[in-house]
């Protein structure tokens, strides 16, 4: 066969070939719209419902290469191994917030304790500072006063004594008196205004705590262990005694025979009344 002869029969071979694809695509187009006309498919029928049609074998080549289909087996199994996938990450979220919940909340408790501790233990300061305070105070005071009670004392006997004198005539003096007077009620002015305040004495009880018993007196003006006189006067800042008073206290009178006599003889009395009158309560029942 010359050259000439093979290219015409190479030429007829691809013609013919043309021929039969276009003829198997004429048939296929064919085999299609007799299933549309069979099955009543319209234009809004998707792909995928034509596809569920046909089997993956009917399918012809030139479609196949166009549209390459994923093996229905592991598209299949894909989707539940995405699902799980998606929730076991969700739950390991869900268990790594919820750590993160009780760590905070921990914290959280752990910084109120703290702040109550220290917010009590700042009280608790707060208030022992201030007793340190009060005390230094006190202390303070009560040495100062402990330092001016004698020449305070000294003070108060001269007003004593000029008072108990008859009055003169000179006014000179009398000036001096009222100054020594007035420097008196400024020493205690000044004492009071420090919280020093003197101790109640007369037509007291007499308390060991505040007072001193320096003497007992037998008197009927008061009663017995009342004070009744004051020989030195007693000082204090709040509950602190800063000098105790020096006091005398009353006691009762003895007794004498002609009042004990009528006191047992009154005593006899009442007791036989009282005798009377059960003797009489039994002879009546």
């Amino acid at each position: 066969m010359n050259p000439e002869q093979e290219i015409e029969s190479l030429e007829s071979a691809d013609e013919r070939s043309e021929a039969e694809n276009a003829v198997s695509v004429d048939d296929f187009i064919r085999e299609l719209e007799a299933k549309e006309k069979d099955l009543h498919i319209d234009a809004q029928t998707t792909v995928i419902e034509i596809e569920d049609e046909l089997e993956p074998n009917e399918l012809p080549d030139f479609l196949k290469e166009e549209f390459p289909q994923a093996p229905a087996k592991e598209s299949i199994a894909a989707a539940p191994a995405k699902e799980k996938t998606a929730q076991s990450r969700f739950e390991a979220d869900n268990r790594s917030l919820k750590e993160k919940l009780v760590r905070v909340e921990d914290e959280r408790d752990e910084l109120l304790r703290n702040a109550q501790r220290r917010s009590k233990d700042l009280a608790n300061y707060k208030t022992r500072v201030e007793r340190e305070r009060r005390e230094t105070f006190q202390n303070q005071v009560t040495n100062i006063a402990t330092q001016m009670l004698p020449a305070l004392d000294n003070l108060n006997r001269a007003v004593d004594f000029a008072v108990s004198l008859p009055r003169h005539e000179s006014s000179e003096f009398q000036q001096f008196f009222d100054g020594v007077v007035l420097v008196s009620q400024q020493v205690n002015e000044v004492l009071a205004g420090m919280g020093i305040e003197q101790i109640a004495t007369i037509g007291e009880m007499f308390d060991p705590h505040l007072h001193e018993a320096a003497a007992t007196e037998e008197t009927e003006e008061f009663e017995p262990n009342t004070i009744c006189g004051e020989l030195l006067k007693g000082y204090r800042i709040g509950d602190r005694v800063v000098r105790h008073s020096v006091v005398r206290v009353a006691k009762a009178q003895p007794r004498s025979a002609e009042h004990v006599v009528l006191e047992k003889m009154f005593n006899d009395a009442e007791q036989s009344e009282e005798s009377d009158a059960l003797v009489d309560e039994q002879a009546r029942t």
